[in-house]
């Protein structure tokens, strides 16, 4: 059966590769611009007559944040069976944060980091890589460190691109029914 006519496996696949490509967009973008997030017209995207209007680091900007959208319905998703209200709850607050609220996409990202751990659903350095990138993102954006903002952007890579890639990598069923990760170890004092 064709991939796209296959509508599971077409999810896994864009859930995937959003959570690779987001953080790797929004790194990308923080390395070349180091401001572009944390200016106070970080949200003022594309003006009309800006000269500055398509330049790379916006692009990518955009890019990551438009990726994000499928990544966090794709964390959502794992959560569907287990840890379910955490999963709804997450998923919401950071799509909100998304469109308007960087700080509310922050909390949501935590919740939903909280969640796969709880559920198992991912290596706990993952889900802790996870909420610390949307954290030092969040931090940097609001102390306006360039510094913050890289370290949260690659950090965001490590856990958000190692989930997409065992997602990418685990079968079908395993993403309709997200099993627990072999070899699952809590964090110390846990």
């Amino acid at each position: 059966m064709n991939s796209l006519s296959n509508a599971h496996h077409f999810r896994k696949i864009v859930a995937g590769i959003c959570m690779v490509g987001a953080p790797l967009a929004l790194s990308l973008a923080m390395v070349f611009e180091p401001k572009i997030g944390i200016s106070e017209n970080a949200y003022v995207i594309g003006k009309v007559g800006d000269p500055d209007t398509g330049q790379i680091e916006q692009v990518l900007l955009v890019a990551g944040l438009v990726l994000m959208v499928p990544a966090v319905l794709g964390l959502m998703h794992m959560l569907r069976e287990r840890e379910v209200d955490i999963g709804h709850v997450g998923g919401a607050v950071a799509l909100l944060g998304l469109l308007v609220l960087p700080w509310a996409f922050m909390a949501g990202v935590v919740i939903l980091a909280f969640g796969l751990y709880r559920a198992k659903a991912v290596q706990s350095t993952w889900a802790l890589c996870i909420a610390a990138g949307a954290i030092l993102l969040a931090l940097g954006g609001g102390t306006e460190s360039e510094i913050l903002a890289i370290v949260g952007a690659v950090v965001s890579l490590v856990g958000f691109g190692s989930t997409g890639l065992m997602v990418l990598s685990e079968t079908d069923e395993a993403w309709e029914h997200t099993p627990e990760v072999e070899g699952f170890r809590a964090l110390p004092g846990m």
